[in-house]
């Protein structure tokens, strides 16, 4: 499964996309990492992470790393960055869903909790559920990208699918990055975990099912939405309301 290591928290100080082989950044420690914009990475990775790295110019981020297929140098390679409040964050709410895991200081601990933060809100997920949809480690860091971006705007929409699924839980669209988009790209089935907090701009979800729009355009079948209810009523035992507390501080 996939592997990454993460370091900081440092400044993003530079970005320099001149290179036609790779996108570079520099950060506070004084090193400059490296992305490949082509080969093993799509090159769509590495537009996504630009558009993310001129949000994020001089403020503090985490960097991750991929470890997957090899203990890649922290300091040389990067597969993403993340705003050093929200990592904590993360990383927080991924100690209390796995509260005995034994987490070294510079493990990923919430490579399975993805964030979308738009408008004011920032909207966590628990990923693990429908990580076995992703075949490749580039796949899973596309959607986490496309999810980051779009996530927010897509569960708040009026025409998000409701239809035949429990309170709470949504059939929505997230598009793809590069060439995908809210027509070809993603259809995630999502529950909000309900919490005494009333704020909009904090939400948990677990992710029920995810499809390729491109291969499943119809709605989901009877059978479809029988299994996402019971996979909801399993996440709801494993993870009760109490687990995300933290929501409300």
């Amino acid at each position: 499964m996939y592997k990454f290591k993460v370091t900081g928290p440092f400044q993003l100080t530079d970005i320099d996309n001149t290179n036609a082989r790779y996108l570079l950044l520099t950060f506070s420690d004084g090193y400059t990492r490296k992305l490949a914009k082509s080969g093993n990475w799509p090159p769509e990775y590495a537009e996504a992470l630009l558009e993310k790295s001129i949000r994020l110019k001089n403020q503090s981020v985490y960097i991750k790393t991929s470890q997957t297929t090899k203990e890649w140098e922290t300091t040389e390679w990067l597969c993403d960055i993340r705003l050093a409040e929200v990592t904590e964050k993360s990383r927080a709410l991924a100690q209390e869903l796995s509260p005995d895991a034994q987490i070294a200081p510079d493990d990923s601990i919430e490579k399975f909790i993805l964030i979308s933060s738009t408008s004011g809100k920032t909207f966590y997920a628990n990923a693990e559920p429908i990580i076995d949809f992703f075949k490749k480690e580039d796949d899973f860091l596309d959607f986490s990208q496309s999810f980051e971006q779009g996530f927010v705007s897509a569960w708040s929409a009026k025409n998000a699918r409701s239809t035949k699924l429990p309170e709470g839980v949504k059939r929505v669209r997230i598009g793809g990055l590069g060439q995908k988009t809210k027509r070809n790209g993603f259809r995630v089935v999502a529950s909000e975990v309900a919490t005494d907090n009333t704020s909009e701009a904090f939400k948990f979800f677990h992710l029920l099912r995810i499809d390729d729009k491109q291969e499943h355009e119809d709605y989901l079948s009877d059978a479809e939405i029988r299994e996402i209810i019971e996979r909801r009523k399993e996440l709801e035992q494993r993870y009760p309301k109490g687990v995300v507390s933290w929501m409300e501080h």
